[in-house]
């Protein structure tokens, strides 16, 4: 897991465990791991195991992406969005052009520069 930066990491697993409502002792008796492990993970001291990271992809119900590297998700999560924006948008143009007539089409085309 070169690479990784296990504070940021720890503090994934913390905001998630904190959004689920789980406490540290809950979390790791379902990680099978100690308590004191778990906070010094949290605290970016340690880093947990992949089978204790793969526990809590599916604990959180999120990717292993989001959790190892939230920051390359959540920008990945962005391009996405935008992407299914330029869709929708694309999709909604469309459908107002047939709405209108040839000579507005004309028109739209003439002033946008866009079909």
């Amino acid at each position: 897991m070169e690479g990784m930066d296990p504070l940021r990491i720890g503090e994934t697993i913390k905001i998630k465990r904190i959004q689920k409502r789980i406490t540290q002792t809950n979390l790791a008796k379902k990680l099978k791991i100690s308590q004191t492990h778990l906070s010094n993970a949290e605290n970016g001291r340690v880093m947990l195991s992949l089978k204790a990271l793969l526990k809590l992809r599916d604990i959180f119900e999120c990717t292993l992406d989001e959790l190892v590297d939230p920051d390359r998700f959540e920008k990945k999560k962005e391009r996405v969005i935008k992407i299914q924006t330029r869709t929708l948008q694309r999709v909604a143009l469309g459908r107002c052009l047939r709405c209108i007539s040839k000579a507005g089409r004309k028109r739209y085309t003439k002033i946008t520069g866009q079909d």
